[in-house]
């Protein structure tokens, strides 16, 4: 079985965890032999990706969840560099309609001019499909306080299927999207004892993954509230309701899915990264 890497350049979230930047929000990174994307780029995912030895020149696609600056801040700088500087028609573009075509209240965050520059502009909502490389990608439902927020669910044939909830508050049959996942990365913003609404604490992570009760849970996401309770201590609940695997996720992680997922706290070295990109 071929590996497949996920670097999360960022684990924050929410308005104050952005500002101070507390934890960083540059969003996640996976990476494979035919799979190379940026989710949620929010603010700092050009600074870290490059800090982290990541050519985003390489990028062939940007997937957007919702409209709050900790998700799609970076998102045009990035399509600069997957255009290699708007010079060349190229790459993928998925985000919700209001990321892309504004609404009543805000104009669109991505431009026409960078949507104009990317070979495929995908308009995400429940349930749509679409393809990048020869993995399928699945919009899934959220319940946020962005209405036309959406998590994503990747179908990817090297190693089996990984799930991302976005941001999300808990709901009857959200599980729905997520089943067969070997990989669940849950965005639980808020301790225990503290919800919010579209949000998620621990416990609500806990009730969708004792249903689809994957390989690894990783949570992310985390708000100010939920970085001073400390998360590694908030998320052991997940695990011990459902006697899943469950980490904290941790600014710079990575993890290798291959026929066990594991996880690492550095990249790899400079001469592997370089060819691994190579073949992206």
């Amino acid at each position: 079985m071929n590996e497949i890497e996920l670097v999360f350049l960022g684990t924050g979230g929410g308005r104050f965890a952005t500002i101070t930047q507390k934890r960083r929000t540059g969003g996640i990174r996976i990476l494979s032999k035919t799979l190379n994307l940026h989710m949620d780029p929010g603010p700092g995912a050009l600074i870290y990706s490059l800090e982290a030895d990541l050519n985003p020149q390489n990028i062939r696609a940007v997937l957007v969840s919702h409209r709050h600056p900790d998700h799609y801040t970076n998102a045009e700088v990035l399509i600069e560099a997957m255009t290699r500087g708007m010079l060349k028609k190229r790459g993928i573009v998925a985000a919700p309609p209001n990321i892309l075509s504004g609404n009543m209240e805000t104009g669109p965050a991505i431009s026409t001019y960078h949507q104009r520059m990317t070979r495929e502009v995908i308009e995400v909502k429940p349930g749509v499909n679409f393809r990048v490389g020869n993995s399928n990608v699945v919009a899934t439902e959220t319940r946020h306080t962005d209405p036309e927020a959406v998590g994503f669910r990747f179908d990817i044939p090297e190693v089996g299927a990984i799930g991302y909830t976005a941001d999300t508050e808990y709901f009857e049959g959200i599980e729905e999207g997520y089943r067969g996942v070997r990989l669940l990365l849950i965005c639980v913003m808020r301790p225990l004892g503290s919800p919010w609404k579209g949000h998620m604490t621990p416990r609500d992570a806990a009730k969708i993954v004792e249903e689809i009760e994957p390989e690894l849970v990783v949570a992310t996401h985390f708000g100010m509230k939920m970085l001073y309770s400390g998360p590694a201590r908030e998320v052991k609940l997940i695990e011990e309701k459902t006697g899943v695997p469950t980490v904290a996720a941790f600014d710079g992680m990575h993890l290798r899915i291959g026929k066990q997922i594991t996880v690492g706290k550095t990249r790899r070295n400079q001469q592997g990264l370089e060819e691994f990109l190579k073949r992206n």
